[in-house]
C-alpha cells in the first residue's frame, strides 16, 4: 500500500515540473512589463514542490 503512495508522490512531482516548466516557457515568450514581480518566487516555490514530493515518493518506495 505504501509503495502505491510512493509512486502517486512522484507522479505529483513529474505533473508539477511539467507545469512548471511549460509556465517559464510561457512567461519566458510572452513576459512583459505588465507581470507580476512575483512569478519567479511563485516558479521556485513550484520547483520546491517537486522537491519534497520527490523526496516523500521515494522514501515511501524505500520504507
Amino acid at each position: 500500500m505504501i509503495y502505491i503512495i510512493g509512486f502517486i508522490f512522484i507522479l505529483f512531482a513529474i505533473w508539477q515540473l511539467v507545469l512548471t516548466w511549460r509556465t517559464f516557457k510561457k512567461l519566458k515568450k510572452e513576459g512583459n512589463k505588465d507581470t507580476s514581480s512575483f512569478i519567479m518566487l511563485a516558479l521556485s516555490n513550484s520547483l520546491l514542490f517537486v522537491v519534497v514530493f520527490l523526496v516523500v515518493g521515494i522514501s515511501c518506495l524505500f520504507f
